[in-house]
């Protein structure tokens, strides 16, 4: 799944969930933190596995349940103490749908999906890439990516512009 269809995947129940909950549209936090969530795990095992070749995949520690759940447990639970819960829940809940958009095909093929070992990595042993480069990854056109692409922007742009506009009122009361 490419950048865009890992945001997607979380960004549109957490908006839909928002409106239906307090009639709004996500915080511009909110919003950077699922952006960050859903990048995450390919921003540490690609270039690993890529680029430095110290993992046999791309998708592999981050993307394993057995290293990312304990992770995510504490980080919900420090942040919660703090009274940031409902942020790390969001940043939990992008995280965990990257590995869900990445997983999905074991639904219909089980453990016979390639990568189901890595899933459970260290437990069971990794399966490596098939086709170790990111140029072995890149869509055919540019052109298939326009519509995510866009969305993707907008999304971005949002979660800024509203984190930006938000600011102005603090630093205004700090003056």
């Amino acid at each position: 799944m490419y950048p865009a269809g890992h945001f997607l995947l979380a960004a549109v129940p957490l908006t839909a969930y928002t409106v239906a909950r307090w009639r709004r549209l996500p915080s511009g936090l909110a919003v950077f933190l699922l952006l960050v969530a859903t990048q995450l795990p390919d921003v540490i095992d690609k270039p690993l596995a890529w680029t430095f070749a110290v993992l046999p995949s791309g998708r592999m520690l981050a993307h394993s349940l057995v290293v990312s759940l304990p992770v995510l447990t504490v980080l919900v639970l420090l942040a919660t103490r703090r009274g940031y819960g409902r942020y790390a829940v969001v940043f939990s809940a992008g995280y965990l749908s990257h590995i869900a958009g990445d997983f999905y095909p074991m639904l219909r093929l089980g453990t016979d999906y390639y990568f189901f070992p890595n899933l459970f990595w260290p437990l069971l042993a990794a399966n490596p890439d098939r086709s170790p480069s990111f140029a072995a990854h890149a869509p055919d056109s540019l052109l298939s990516l326009a519509i995510p692409l866009v969305v993707f922007g907008l999304a971005v742009s949002y979660g800024a512009v509203t984190m930006y506009r938000r600011r102005e009122p603090m630093a205004a009361e700090i003056r």
